[in-house]
């Protein structure tokens, strides 16, 4: 047996598939049977994945299992083929068989409900050429079997067309008699009547490219391991008596790195249903293939670089990011075997957070031409430029480009200076342009890098909506369930004269005052969670058992120094259990509007990490219909906006101080006593940059 994609299915191998109902089973044990044992660059070429590199024998058997993890739900979902070669017998459900029809002619049929539209065509293009079981079973070399079921009309033709060059040429130069000469070919001249004997011209080569560009500390691939891990030692752990499932993810996620914590996001959930399909006329080839790039701050099976992460730049920034892309697209390229200038390159772009910078940035250097980043690429793989090159989708999620660069005098993430990186997105230079912003995020280095230009306004080809939800809202990566325990304000010292009355003290007041202002802008109401009691929370609340309410309260924090009476400081703690689910909404929002524009991503299948809550589903059905002719606005009603806010958007903003595991310690990083990477912008409100 072997597993094979449609586009590279020879016509013989069409009654020897495996249903993917029956194949979905069989898979997994076929490639790890010491007999074929795949190795992984096989896996990732059926998979249409550029090579990877993940570091460590964990990470790499990790990446492994996920691979096959990968190939099986592809051929589950019919998009990868198990196709029984001779010395393995029958399938056991052909997708392809060879049946009498109705008027007694036979002809070949599919089996209801399991083939895609390739494998229609190729069936329908045997009935029409009449092509038997016995031709197709011939392993003469030539012989029909042996042509692609994926351009067999197209093929097929050519070989009669060869056939009968072949056969008149020996037809004239032999010394047979007259009856001979002219009659034996006859059929064959009548097939060519209408054909011209002219070399027939070569197929043109098209790509369609997705590239999918993640955000800062998200990689999808390092998200799986952790759950791999998590399966693997946690529930033994519950099991023993020790700590919860969920409470072993947060320390193993701590320990890992952040980029092995996240959920994977948006970009990442959107790579995977980019239809990699291959398709063909008699002048056209179109490949189409993937590439997708782990957020700035990570590599796939190794340490997050905190540098990057802070900075945006070095070898795993954004620059370092475009480029690994540009890369990975020529490296497709060259393992297609294409040799011929490619007629035209249909690119689709997405990205979120400093990914979406990368978009942007990547967009900006395939519009420099031969002599961009990407032309760079083509020149060093010895690949001619393309005929033709177009932008046909970039799909943002909250661009935040971020830069920190030192060597520039630039030490502020939130300014609008960012250098290398090119941001700015020239309308003329692509299709479409879709820019999903979130309106509940205001943290001073989140600054926006929004597509409306200075005064405002947008171009026509550009789309921006703003929907409400924190940053990683949009974008996706938080988990499905998340105990948030946060400080939302600066601690606050008060006098030692009142070290023991603290509730005595304006700063007691203007905590409160902010209290009443964040219950009144709805984060705590009637459809909240009740809290679980977790042992992440430090310390945990008096009042909070196995689970209790939520609540926003003034926090007390005491310190026995300086003596006598030590200090007490003040801070204001918001404690909630929210859902993640929300994301699936802007997912949902971004592939409406992208397969609008023409990009091959297939439908969002049923599936736990995709489906929304029955809770929601109406509030994406009616966004849908108001953003899908080009709207900028969504809405809710008071009902819908306080279910969201009070169980599904994040409060991102706080001066939680930074958690590491050090040496197999939990750590609390803290540099002074209000510095937070989340904190607030002061204003209260999010810095907006134009597209300029």
């Amino acid at each position: 047996m072997k597993i094979v994609s449609t586009w590279d299915l020879r016509a013989a191998d069409l009654p020897r598939l495996e249903s993917p109902f029956f194949a979905a089973a069989k898979t997994k044990s076929l490639i790890l049977d010491h007999a074929h044992n795949a190795n992984n660059s096989d896996l990732e070429r059926l998979l249409g994945r550029s090579r990877s590199s993940p570091g460590g024998g964990r990470a790499s058997q990790n990446y492994r299992a996920a691979l096959i993890e990968e190939v099986v739900r592809r051929i589950d979902d019919g998009e990868l083929w198990l196709v029984h070669e001779v010395v393995d017998g029958e399938p056991s459900a052909p997708v392809v068989y060879w049946r009498s029809s109705g008027d007694g002619l036979k002809q070949w049929a599919i089996a209801e409900g399991v083939a895609n539209s390739e494998i229609r065509s190729s069936v329908e293009a045997l009935n029409r050429h009449g092509i038997t079981p016995q031709q197709l079973d011939s392993h003469r070399i030539g012989g029909v079997g042996h042509l692609g079921a994926s351009q067999f009309d197209a093929e097929f033709r050519e070989k009669q067309r060869e056939d009968a060059r072949q056969q008149r040429s020996t037809s004239q130069s032999s010394n047979t008699s007259f009856l001979a000469q002219s009659v034996a070919p006859l059929a064959l001249y009548a097939a060519l009547e209408d054909e011209p004997e002219t070399e027939k011209a070569p197929q043109e080569i098209h790509l369609e490219i997705g590239i999918f560009t993640d955000g800062t500390l998200n990689n999808a691939e390092n998200s799986k391991e952790l759950e791999e891990r998590v399966a693997a030692e946690c529930v033994s752990s519950l099991e023993r008596g020790g700590i919860s499932e969920e409470e072993c993810a947060y320390w193993l996620g701590l320990s890992m790195g952040g980029s092995y914590a996240n959920a994977p996001t948006n970009v990442a959930k959107l790579a995977d249903l980019y239809d990699t399909s291959p398709s063909a006329t008699e002048e056209i080839i179109t490949y189409k293939f993937t590439v997708y790039a782990s957020g700035v701050g990570t590599k796939t099976g190794a340490q997050d670089s905190t540098l990057a992460a802070i900075s945006g730049l070095g070898e795993s920034g954004i620059i370092g990011q475009v480029e690994g892309v540009f890369n990975d697209v020529v490296g497709q390229i060259k393992e297609r075997s294409i040799r011929e200038q490619i007629s035209s390159l249909t690119i689709d772009l997405f990205g979120f957070s400093r990914g979406a910078a990368s978009a942007r940035h990547a967009v900006s250097e395939i519009n420099r031409g031969p002599s961009g980043l990407l032309g760079l690429a083509f020149e060093k793989a010895r690949l001619a430029w393309p005929r033709r090159i177009v932008v046909r989708f970039v799909g943002l999620f909250d661009t935040v480009a971020a830069i920190v660069n030192p060597m520039r005098l630039d030490f502020l993430a939130s300014n609008s200076r960012n250098h290398p990186v090119q941001v700015y997105l020239d309308p003329k230079g692509v299709g479409k342009a879709v820019h999903l912003i979130a309106s509940d995020e205001y943290r001073k280095n989140f600054a926006l890098n929004s597509l409306r230009s200075r005064d405002g306004s947008l171009p026509g080809n550009f789309q921006e909506i703003s929907l409400p939800g924190a940053h990683s809202d949009v974008g996706g990566g938080y988990p499905d369930q998340q105990r948030e325990d946060l400080l939302i304000s600066p601690y606050r010292p008060i006098s030692r004269d009142r070290n023991k009355r603290p509730q005595q003290t304006m700063e007691w007041d203007n905590l409160d005052t902010l209290r009443g202002q964040k219950l009144s802008e709805g984060w705590i109401g009637e459809f909240s969670l009740p809290v679980q009691y977790s042992a992440k929370h430090a310390p945990v609340p008096d009042e909070l058992e196995l689970e209790g309410d939520p609540s926003v309260s003034v926090y007390v924090k005491r310190h026995d120094h300086p003596a006598p009476d030590g200090r007490v400081e003040l801070s204001l703690r918001m404690l909630r259990q929210i859902r993640g689910e929300y994301s699936r909404l802007p997912l949902r929002l971004m592939h409406c509007l992208a397969v609008k524009a023409g990009v091959p991503l297939r439908k969002i299948p049923r599936r736990s990490d995709l489906d929304l809550p029955p809770e929601i589903e109406n509030i994406s059905e009616n966004w849908l219909k108001e953003v899908v002719n080009g709207g900028v606005e969504v809405t809710l009603d008071t009902e819908q906006m306080s279910l969201l806010r009070n169980r599904y958007l994040h409060h991102s903003a706080h001066y939680n101080p930074l958690k590491l595991i050090v040496g197999g310690v939990s750590t609390t990083v803290m540099i002074g006593r209000n510095f937070s990477p989340n904190a607030p912008a002061s204003s209260g409100e999010r810095e907006t940059h134009p597209n300029g």
